[in-house]
């Protein structure tokens, strides 16, 4: 079995014990909500103008429905967005906004191979602890996939377990070859050292395939149901995975608006279903010490 480290991670950043970690202060999170924000209105205005099925998604859903913007103690913006329009997507930002944006997705050739898209805005720093380079490290929106999925059940089974295994391979091969950003990251806490070897001594037997490879052929596999009408859909790079984000597309691609920073942005159309399944009882704000607070490698926005 392929170890999870995503709560570990987050664990570890969420302290702030490691001393090359910076905790923002509430006046930089407000800069970099605003950077954000500009962002956001570039993308969500070529899925507007372009009929492109977009909707926020996590914090973002969340922050709109209780804060109707950004979680005030947070910058996170991410955006779903269907298998069949994602490409087009990435190709109108590049067109329209040229240099302004570095882009990464499952296809780049350069940069960090993920299952995600990440639009990152060129001249700004902001080097998260999944960034294991200092190479555009700007501030990022990240736009995930929704993909079709099977009706048959056991082959929405088949197609989630093997979209799982191949999801942790990525991660062990991304692991292994950035081992030494990771190892520096756990220093110092022992669960963490051991979980990151694990994966690093896994993705080290699985190099017969560069990263690259293995992040297209997961992909490849998260987009083989091509049926666009199916009833089920899925979002594998998501925060839960194949399983813990498998929805009815009636409910999950079909949307209504709400408020977010003054803007009437789309969200799933059963956002309190969709919220309780990600957060229990979303509306409940969390008190200090279980908010999730931003810290990062390197902060520079000017």
């Amino acid at each position: 079995m392929i170890i999870a480290t995503g709560n570990i991670l987050r664990n570890l950043t969420a302290k702030g014990d490691n001393n090359d970690l910076i905790v923002l202060n509430d006046e930089q999170i407000k800069e970099l909500q605003k950077k954000v924000l500009s962002m956001a209105d570039d993308i969500v205005n070529i899925c507007e103008e372009n009929n492109l099925n977009y909707h926020l998604t996590g914090g973002s859903a969340l922050g709109a429905v209780r804060h109707n913007g950004f979680i005030p103690w947070d910058d996170d913006f991410d955006i779903d967005i269907e298998r069949k329009d994602f490409d087009k997507l990435l190709d109108l930002i590049k067109s329209k906004y040229g240099e302004k944006y570095y882009i990464t997705c499952p296809k780049s050739k350069e940069g960090v191979q993920t299952l995600a898209a990440h639009v990152r805005l060129n001249n700004t720093v902001v080097r998260s602890c999944n960034d294991p380079t200092n190479e555009h490290c700007g501030v990022t929106i990240d736009i995930v996939i929704i993909e079709n999925t099977f009706n048959n059940a056991i082959l929405r089974k088949i197609h989630g377990i093997v979209s799982l295994a191949l999801g942790g391979i990525v991660s062990c091969r991304t692991y292994a070859k950035y081992r030494k950003h990771y190892l520096n990251l756990a220093k110092g806490n022992e669960e963490a050292t051991k979980a990151f070897k694990n994966k690093i001594f896994i993705g080290k037997l699985l190099s017969f395939l560069t990263l690259r490879r293995w992040v297209l052929i997961c992909n490849g596999w998260n987009s083989i149901c091509k049926n666009n009408n199916s009833e089920y859909v899925t979002v594998p790079a998501g925060r839960n995975h194949f399983f813990g984000e498998t929805y009815k597309r009636k409910d999950f691609c079909e949307y209504t608006r709400c408020k977010f920073e003054g803007r009437n942005w789309k969200i799933p159309k059963e956002y309190d279903k969709y919220l309780k399944h990600m957060y229990n009882d979303y509306m409940q704000i969390p008190d200090e010490k279980h908010r999730e607070h931003h810290v990062v490698l390197e902060f520079k926005l000017d």
